[in-house]
C-alpha cells in the first residue's frame, strides 16, 4: 500500500540525493574524510557539489600557462622580427643607406616587444578564462576551471580582476642576486607567492587575493561520462514513454534526479521507492494528461527511457528556446489533490 504522506521540497531533495546513501557501505566511511567540496544550492533547491582545487594543481597550471603564453609570444615575435628585418633590408636596397634607419628599427622593435609582453602577461589569463568558460590552456591541461562562488560561469570582469590581482599573490618578489649571492646587479627577480599561499591557506575554498576580490573559486573539472543505460524488463516502459509530449524538455536538475532514481531504485525498499516516485511523478503525469492511477514507479522508468534512451542522453535535450521543467517547479507549493 502506498503512503499518502506529503513531503516538503527540502525533504524530497534530501531523499533523492540520498538514494542508496543509507544502504551504501561507503556512507559511514566518508565521515572522516577531509571535506574539500563546495556545495552550491540553486533556486530550484537542487544542490551541486564541486571539488575545490588546491595550490599544487593551480601552480602547475600557472607554470604551464607561462610556457604556452610566452612560448607562443616568442615564436610570434621571432616571426615578425624576421619579416621586419627583410622589410628594412628591402627599403635599404631600394632607397640606399638612410641615416638612423637601424636605430629607428631597433627602437620600434624594442617598443613593440615591451608592449606585447605587457599585453600577454596581463591579459592572457583574462581573455582565455572569459573566452573558454574559466579555463586557460594550463588549467585545461590540469583539469581545473574557474567559476563564481555561486556556481555560475565567470564573466569578463571577474576574469580580469582575478588576473590583475595576481600581482599581489606573487609577492614578495626577491631579487635573483640575493638568492644567488651575487654582488653584481641583476635585473631578474623571483616571485615567492607567499601572500597567495598564506591567503589560500586561510580560506576554506582555497581562494587567493584575486579570487576573493572577483568572487571566484577554482574547482576540478567535472568528469563527463555517459553511464551505461539501464534496461527495464517491463514492456510497458517504452509504450508509456511515447505518451510524454515530444516537445517536453527536462532541466538539468530534473534529468539528474531521474537518472539517480533509476540507477538506485534497486537498492530501495518498495515502499520508499513508491513514496519517492509518487511525489515526483504525480505533477508530471497531471501535466501530461496521464491517468492518475498509473504506477508512479513505472512512469519514472518511462521518463528515464524518454530522456536517456529515446533522446540518446540528457545533454542533447537541453536546447535553447524550449520550455524546461525543473525539480523546484515539481515540488514547490502544496501537492494537488489526488484524483
Amino acid at each position: 500500500m502506498s503512503s499518502d504522506r506529503k513531503f516538503s521540497a527540502a525533504e524530497t531533495d534530501s531523499m533523492v540525493r540520498g538514494i542508496g546513501g543509507v544502504n551504501s557501505p561507503q556512507a559511514s566511511d566518508q565521515k572522516g574524510v577531509i571535506d574539500t567540496m563546495m556545495l552550491v544550492k540553486t533556486p530550484e533547491n537542487i544542490s551541486f557539489q564541486y571539488e575545490i582545487s588546491g595550490p599544487f594543481y593551480r601552480f602547475i597550471a600557472y607554470l604551464a600557462d607561462l610556457v604556452f603564453a610566452f612560448g607562443g609570444y616568442v615564436a610570434v615575435v621571432g616571426l615578425l622580427y624576421f619579416f621586419l628585418v627583410m622589410l628594412v633590408l628591402l627599403i635599404g636596397n631600394s632607397l640606399g643607406n638612410i641615416p638612423g634607419l637601424s636605430n629607428l628599427f631597433a627602437g620600434v622593435v624594442f617598443g613593440l616587444v615591451f608592449v606585447g609582453f605587457f599585453v600577454v602577461y596581463w591579459f592572457y589569463g583574462a581573455y582565455m578564462e572569459t573566452r573558454f568558460n574559466g579555463q586557460t590552456l594550463g588549467k585545461r591541461m590540469c583539469g581545473i576551471r574557474v567559476i563564481s562562488v555561486d556556481g555560475h560561469a565567470i564573466d569578463g570582469v571577474q576574469a580580469t580582476l582575478r588576473n590583475f590581482f595576481r600581482f599581489l599573490d606573487i609577492m614578495p618578489i626577491v631579487p635573483l642576486q640575493m638568492l644567488l649571492g651575487l654582488e653584481a646587479q641583476v635585473l631578474f627577480a623571483i616571485p615567492t607567492f607567499l601572500i597567495g599561499l598564506v591567503v589560500m591557506s586561510l580560506s576554506r575554498k582555497f581562494q587567493r587575493v584575486g579570487d576573493l576580490v572577483a568572487g571566484t573559486v577554482v574547482i576540478f573539472e567535472e568528469k563527463k561520462y555517459r553511464p551505461d543505460l539501464i534496461e527495464f524488463e517491463d514492456e510497458r516502459v517504452p509504450k508509456l514513454a511515447e505518451l510524454i509530449p515530444a516537445d517536453f524538455v527536462a532541466s538539468r536538475g530534473l534529468t539528474q534526479v531521474v537518472a539517480e532514481f533509476a540507477e538506485n531504485r534497486k537498492y530501495l525498499a518498495p515502499q520508499r521507492s513508491a513514496d519517492i516516485a509518487k511525489h515526483l511523478a504525480d505533477p508530471l503525469m497531471d501535466r501530461f494528461g496521464i491517468l492518475g492511477n498509473t504506477d508512479p514507479d513505472l512512469f519514472m522508468c518511462s521518463l528515464y527511457h524518454r530522456l536517456f534512451v529515446t533522446q540518446e542522453g540528457g545533454e542533447s535535450q537541453l536546447g535553447a528556446g524550449k520550455k524546461s521543467v525543473g525539480l523546484g517547479e515539481l515540488i514547490s507549493g502544496e501537492r494537488r489533490s489526488e484524483q
